[in-house]
């Protein structure tokens, strides 16, 4: 009986271990930030370009949308490189100010997760849609990216990144924006940031959001599979996370952060989004629906992650500036 329950006793604690260890390895694996913007590092408004790493697309459409995208019709020359600290106090962020417009609205910028940053073309792209369209726009680096503080090695997914997007917010209204004309747009998992902005600060009024994750737990149930495991490895990768991080990842839940208290939002996803499943932009939208909440919805037809500024970027600008001139002041 002793030499049965050793043997039992024995194979939970190896169980044990392996299990935490696949959860710490995906937690790692998933959430531990590279502070650089990959292939584009070093690129600015006015030289920045889709082709330099269109080859490490294994989607051929992909690869060529970006292979043959004309970037020089985007290029911006003036800007100016800004810093101003997250609202919480302890960070300092930096951005690039696109202040082209007299009394017009300004919308930040908000990149997606590693390797990213404001260096990166869809927060460029985004700009100079803004600029076409007559509104201004700054685009930042988050907490732990580009020349923002590295405080961390590891992304909060938006849980305190948010601040530096408060930050922004607060430093637009220093340099003479009014409250009502500064709009948020947030690129894929800075999508979740924007959101838990808004969330926080009931005088943002007009919220964009591109390709975000909408529940925690679907989020999850994604990146285990993309990964090769089963979802019984969910807590596991919960609490490694929990344990990295400091944040409580089970709680965080964009859809379920949504305000009905005059704020407005837009929702566009690919509708063959791979690394975002379009079952996000539908949980979005049934949310909305049922909770009353004022959201707008652009479902992209044959669309991955992220591209329909590059497949559709004259009616991605006209949108961004129907909606924006819709909500914020001039």
């Amino acid at each position: 009986m002793k030499k049965l329950f050793f043997i039992v006793s024995t194979l939970i604690i190896i169980f044990g271990i392996i299990y935490l260890g696949i959860g710490f390895y995906l937690a790692q694996t998933i959430l531990k930030n590279d502070h650089s913007c990959g292939a584009h590092e070093g690129s600015f408004p006015n030289t920045w370009s889709t082709k330099k790493d269109y080859q490490d697309y294994k989607n051929i459409e992909r690869a060529a949308l970006r292979k043959n995208f004309d970037e020089s019709l985007y290029y911006l020359d003036q800007w100016e490189d800004v810093y101003f600290p997250s609202r919480d106090g302890k960070i300092k962020i930096n951005g690039w100010l696109f202040n082209y417009f007299y009394n017009k609205p300004i919308i930040i910028v908000v990149h997606g997760i590693f390797p990213n940053g404001k260096c990166k073309y869809e927060s460029s792209l985004i700009a100079s849609l803004l600029i076409q369209n007559g509104l201004n726009a700054l685009t930042i680096d988050l907490r732990n990216y580009g020349q923002s503080s590295i405080i961390s090695s590891y992304d909060n997914l938006g849980a305190t990144e948010y601040q530096d997007v408060l930050g922004a917010f607060d430093f637009l209204q220093t340099i003479g924006y009014l409250k009502n004309q500064i709009g948020l747009m947030g690129i894929s998992l800075g999508g979740s940031s924007v959101i838990y902005a808004a969330a926080n600060d009931s005088n943002i009024k007009a919220i964009w959001i591109d390709s975000a994750y909408a529940e925690f737990n679907m989020a999850l149930s994604d990146e285990i599979g993309r990964y090769g495991f089963p979802n019984i490895f969910g807590p596991a990768l919960s609490l490694a996370g929990k344990l990295l991080t400091g944040i409580n990842v089970i709680a965080l839940s964009p859809a379920y952060s949504l305000k009905q208290n005059d704020q407005h939002y837009y929702f566009t996803h690919g509708e063959n989004d791979e690394r975002v499943y379009v079952s996000h932009f539908y949980f979005f939208k049934q949310n909305v629906l049922s909770s009353n909440i004022s959201a707008e919805f652009w479902l992209v037809p044959n669309t991955y992650h992220v591209d329909a500024m590059l497949k559709h970027p004259r009616e991605y600008g006209v949108r961004m500036k129907n909606f924006f001139n819709k909500y914020l002041d001039e």
